[in-house]
């Protein structure tokens, strides 16, 4: 979709503020999506949650809890992230793979409502983090249930080669283990990849975490999440995923854990076009902001397709790259791009980047974090984030 005019004075007044790179997002888009996401549920015993690794602003968390979302997170940055925006712990749930016994002791702190426990040997920590606690959460189990999300192998999450979940074969073990430790299983969790567009991985999973929920007489399943968005022209068919899986979940009671869906559409990457090279081989579009931002086309392929808000040259239907100006050959935000060419100072504004844009950047080169702006449905900018600086990048420097 092309972006309007409205928008465009919008955005480079942002830029012109708080400069470039930038952040930008729009909290109509978000609402809207969470809109949707009701709807594929409808009808259900629902309660979604958001996965706070796609994008940890606590002020776009504030948006999506004052629609009734809780928060899934990973690490004690995400809980933090989670409480500032307000959401009331017993609407957290705390996955991943990785829990030590001291984040256990904290997430036990601050009262989080559900875990997701993801091996047999996560029991025996546990139980000893567990002795003398005043609060215990519901403890769900991570089942992985060797189907292929059909996605990008780094975002796949759900075959037996990947490092998540407890195997099938090893479930009854794992239920053994639990009772011995005197640790209640309530629910199971299951979640197969990301940016998924084909709705039968999902239709297969959850036909399998369903009958085996039945047979343990447990109610309680959260489906993951990862539906997938349309980056080049394929996205996941909500209508017929309502079709295929609502039938199978209206014996049970439903969390999930969308990210990408509820945030990936609403942001802007905002960059600024420094200088267009011509090695006698290619064409260059050299910006100010690179991989260490948006790292997505580096580290996936991914395509973020993009608009210029400022002049052109005069020189269309020219093939270039975009690049950032890292000392990385890999610092590449667009390949082969067939358009024309902007005039240095031009804005490069890349779409569907408010889902593992920010959340995934980095100061590799010793560069700064850029600021974050919300644009409200009137286009009011806010700023949610103030861009880093040289102290700030130096604070915790010790000499």
């Amino acid at each position: 979709m092309l972006l309007n005019e409205k928008f465009k004075k919008t955005i480079s007044a942002a830029a012109e503020k708080y400069g470039t790179p930038l952040y930008a997002y729009l909290s109509d888009v978000i609402e809207e999506k969470i809109r949707e996401v009701y709807m594929v549920f409808k009808g259900l015993d629902f309660s979604p949650t958001f996965a706070v690794k796609a994008n940890y602003n606590p002020h776009l968390l504030k948006i999506i809890r004052e629609n009734g979302f809780g928060m899934d997170v990973i690490t004690p940055g995400e809980l933090a992230s989670a409480l500032m925006a307000g959401t009331p712990p017993e609407k957290i749930v705390w996955n991943g793979c990785g829990k030590s016994a001291g984040d256990m002791k904290l997430f036990l702190k601050n009262r989080v409502g559900k875990v997701n426990i993801d091996s047999i040997e996560e029991l025996e920590t546990w139980k000893s983090t567990l002795a003398g606690s005043k609060h215990v959460p519901e403890f769900y189990v991570r089942l992985n249930s060797e189907v292929d999300a059909m996605t990008h192998p780094f975002i796949s999450t759900g075959l037996k080669k990947h490092k998540f979940g407890v195997p099938l074969k090893l479930l009854d073990d794992f239920f053994t283990a639990a009772a011995k430790n005197k640790i209640k299983i309530s629910g199971f969790h299951i979640h197969i990849g990301s940016q998924i567009t084909e709705v039968s991985p999902y239709y297969e999973a959850l036909s399998q975490i369903c009958s085996i929920a039945s047979k343990r007489k447990i109610k309680n399943i959260n489906i993951g999440g990862g539906w997938g968005i349309d980056y080049t022209g394929e996205k996941l068919d909500l209508a017929e995923y309502r079709r295929a899986v609502t039938p199978l979940l209206k014996k049970f009671n439903i969390t999930c854990e969308l990210g990408r869906f509820i945030v990936a559409q609403s942001g802007f990457y905002v960059t600024r076009a420094v200088s267009v090279k011509n090695n006698g081989y290619k064409n260059f579009v050299i910006t100010d902001g690179g991989m260490n931002h948006l790292i997505r086309p580096a580290l996936y392929g991914a395509i973020h397709e993009f608009e210029i808000v400022g002049k052109i040259n005069d020189r269309c239907e020219v093939n270039y790259d975009i690049v950032g100006p890292l000392c990385e050959t890999g610092d590449v935000l667009y390949r082969s791009h067939e358009g024309c060419l902007p005039k240095p100072g031009a804005l490069m504004v890349f779409k569907n980047a408010g889902a593992y844009g920010f959340s995934m950047s980095s100061n590799y080169n010793s560069t700064l974090k850029p600021a974050e702006v919300l644009i409200n449905s009137d286009y009011e900018i806010k700023l949610v984030r103030k861009a880093e600086t040289i102290d700030d990048f130096l604070a915790a420097v010790r000499i």
